[in-house]
């Protein structure tokens, strides 16, 4: 890997970083939401694991759309 595919793989997990911040911001309290719902604590997980996912979508998302201008 030269230096400027390493710099452009470091912008990119910027993006999604920025992404799963914003992923587990909105979704964490959807996981407490279940859990106290239906009584079962085991439903926290889903609220991060949400976020995570989504929020790599939106990383990614948002480094197509600032980066590559697409």
């Amino acid at each position: 890997m030269n230096f400027d595919e390493y710099q452009e793989e470091e912008l990119k997990q910027q993006y999604h970083r920025r992404g799963m911040g914003i992923g587990m911001a909105l979704f964490m309290p959807f996981g407490v939401i279940l859990w106290l719902l239906l009584g079962n604590p085991g439903m926290l997980g889903v609220g991060p694991a949400l976020g995570i996912s989504i929020g790599i979508a939106i990383g990614e998302a948002m480094y197509k759309k600032e980066v590559l201008g697409e």
